[in-house]
């Protein structure tokens, strides 16, 4: 089988992971370093929101939840790019410990408010694991919880959840408590060659939906708008290549 990562905006065909919900993370070895370092990660995480509670952002499609400005996030690292300074020289042990994993391109801060739903929607791209560590579950299912597929299952602190991205999910917190964890993504080893080309992807096909979002376009189906997402993913591309350049963290 070709070794071709999936798109959602741009693949007509399905991903090969399709089928795909959960990972087993005793087979995956981050699993065992990130629960291993939980504590500290979480004491990192609770007192930066506390002191910059303001500095959470709501993403930017309000269509795909409910209530308005009730999903916010903060991003360490963005698909390639460090983002938020602040919060990477407050959680310095937690950005340790990420530096430490093999093919980290994105962690942030994602925080679901009281009484809201993530509607059910396809991620970005087969290329990753996407994590989520609990660091603030206030209920277990049926209250609060998370859906691949036609599985769920609940957040439980100090314990990893990795999940196929490219499938069908959703989430949920009904209870009266936000909830809180910590999201990373990690390359798949069969893709980890094509890491700066799946993160200028994925950059591309985002800033075209915040561009779509704001006027009220979004057509996956339409050649032009593929063809600008291929024209800001080419650009995006070769500003990560300098900068990894520079860095060489990618």
């Amino acid at each position: 089988m070709e070794n071709k990562p999936w798109f959602f905006f741009f693949s007509e065909t399905t991903s090969r992971y399709r089928d795909d919900t959960f990972y087993c993370t005793s087979k995956l070895k981050f699993a065992y370093l990130l629960e291993q370092h939980y504590s500290i990660i979480k004491s990192e995480i609770l007192q930066f929101i506390e002191q910059n509670d303001s500095s959470l952002v709501p993403y930017f499609n309000q269509q795909l939840f409910s209530g308005e400005n009730k999903w916010k996030a903060l991003s360490f690292y963005f698909w390639g790019v460090p983002m938020s300074k602040i919060a990477i020289k407050s959680c310095p042990k937690t950005i340790d410990v990420l530096s430490q994993i093999e093919h980290v391109i994105s962690a942030s801060i994602s925080v679901i408010e009281a009484n809201t739903e993530i509607r059910p929607h396809y991620g970005d791209t087969d290329a990753i694991y996407r994590c989520h560590l609990p660091i603030v579950v206030p209920e277990g299912l049926p209250y609060c919880g998370f859906r691949v597929a036609y599985e769920d299952r609940p957040w439980e602190e100090g314990k990893l959840m990795v999940f196929n991205d490219a499938a069908y999910h959703k989430a949920w917190n009904y209870t009266n408590k936000r909830r809180i964890i910590l999201l990373i993504d990690i390359v798949r080893p069969e893709f980890s060659n094509q890491k700066l080309w799946i993160c200028a992807m994925v950059r591309g096909n985002i800033f075209w939906q915040f561009i779509s979002a704001k006027i009220n376009f979004l057509n996956k189906k339409n050649v032009f708008s593929k063809m600008l997402i291929l024209f800001f993913t080419t650009v995006i591309y070769f500003k990560l290549s300098l900068l990894n350049r520079k860095s060489a963290w990618l």
